[in-house]
């Protein structure tokens, strides 16, 4: 049965909870796949004043529950970021409904099509969800290379 969360612009006062989530939710699921330079990186690019920043120049969603944050996923431009639901709520229908959100919006205010970097553990995902796979490339982020899928999807 799927939770139907509220999703609502983020503020300030979330960082901490987001950053929280998205590190929690990438130790489970992601860290096996990083080096340990690599979760260095990683943990240092979600942390709570990095998070600060973006949430200055992104426009960043959370999926709230009883007022906890149970998803988030942002928009830099045309590209999708930052998407990361809470472990406790995985495959309860919080994630098609954070994505499904943040294509609307990204549809209004006028991109014909979107793009986000897919890590291996979410390529399943997306291509349920009519994303296709445009190439693998290696990111190399402050001096530390990262393997992502680079996908879009026509709106």
């Amino acid at each position: 049965m799927n939770i139907i969360p509220t999703i609502e612009r983020v503020t300030l006062n979330d960082a901490v909870e987001i950053s929280d989530l998205i590190i929690n939710n990438a130790s489970f699921y992601l860290k096996s796949h990083y080096s340990d330079a690599q979760w260095s990186i990683f943990k240092s690019y979600y942390s709570i004043e990095t998070i600060q920043e973006k949430i200055q120049k992104q426009q960043i969603f959370c999926a709230k529950i009883e007022d906890k944050i149970v998803g988030t996923i942002a928009l830099d431009h045309d590209y999708i970021v930052g998407f990361y639901t809470h472990i406790a709520y995985a495959n309860k229908g919080i994630g098609s409904k954070l994505l499904s959100y943040i294509e609307k919006e990204a549809q209004q205010i006028g991109h014909p099509e979107i793009y986000l970097a897919s890590s291996p553990v979410g390529l399943d995902f997306y291509l349920k969800f009519g994303w296709q796979i445009v190439e693998e490339l290696e990111i190399d982020y402050l001096g530390v290379p990262f393997v992502e899928t680079i996908m879009k999807k026509r709106l």
